[in-house]
């Protein structure tokens, strides 16, 4: 994935190959953690549970979930443009050259990419900060002093490794937030 700056005051997301899609359903399962209000309960720890869980909790999961469908609405947008744009220059390559050499120019390919602009860079903030309070919770992400942790042979878990380097991926995207997008 590439990181493009856009001169109205965003960033773009631009894929390097097709299955960089798959990250974003990622991020959509670990922003989901533990179901829906999970988040809004777990910030709740320090107070009355009767009072939060009335009277705080509720706004809390409302605008997470608000933040999440932003955020889901602009991956699938973003998603559909390019399955319609990559379609369409399928259809113009097999009525421009012959069928069988149209497999050939690769280069240049385009693999479509994630706009988040100012407007959405709240919410898209939120859902990495989410995913990342998942992870860590679920993963204790910090408590890794470094990745070469992760590749101890006698204690290398996958799922783990995979949500560290996703950790990782979700905090460089929110210091480009917070560098080029957010306005505090």
């Amino acid at each position: 994935m590439r990181i493009e700056l856009i001169t109205e005051g965003g960033i773009k997301l631009l894929m390097n190959d097709e299955r960089e899609w798959e990250l974003f359903d990622q991020l959509m399962i670990d922003v989901a953690g533990r179901g829906e209000g999970w988040l809004a309960k777990r910030l709740g720890v320090l107070m009355d549970d009767d009072e939060w869980d009335e009277l705080i909790a509720p706004g809390l999961t409302a605008q997470f979930e608000g933040d999440l469908v932003c955020v889901r609405e602009s991956v699938q947008t973003a998603f559909s443009e390019w399955k319609e744009q990559k379609t369409s220059e399928k259809i113009e390559l097999k009525t421009e050259r012959h069928p069988e050499l149209s497999l050939l120019d690769e280069e240049g390919q385009e693999f479509g990419g994630v706009l988040i602009t100012p407007k959405t860079s709240n919410a898209w903030y939120s859902v990495l900060n989410q995913a990342r309070l998942f992870l860590e919770g679920k993963w204790k992400i910090a408590n890794l002093k470094e990745d070469e942790e992760l590749w101890d042979s006698d204690n290398f878990d996958d799922e783990r490794a995979s949500a560290f380097y996703r950790d990782q991926l979700y905090c460089r995207l929110q210091g480009y937030l917070l560098s080029y997008v957010l306005e505090l």
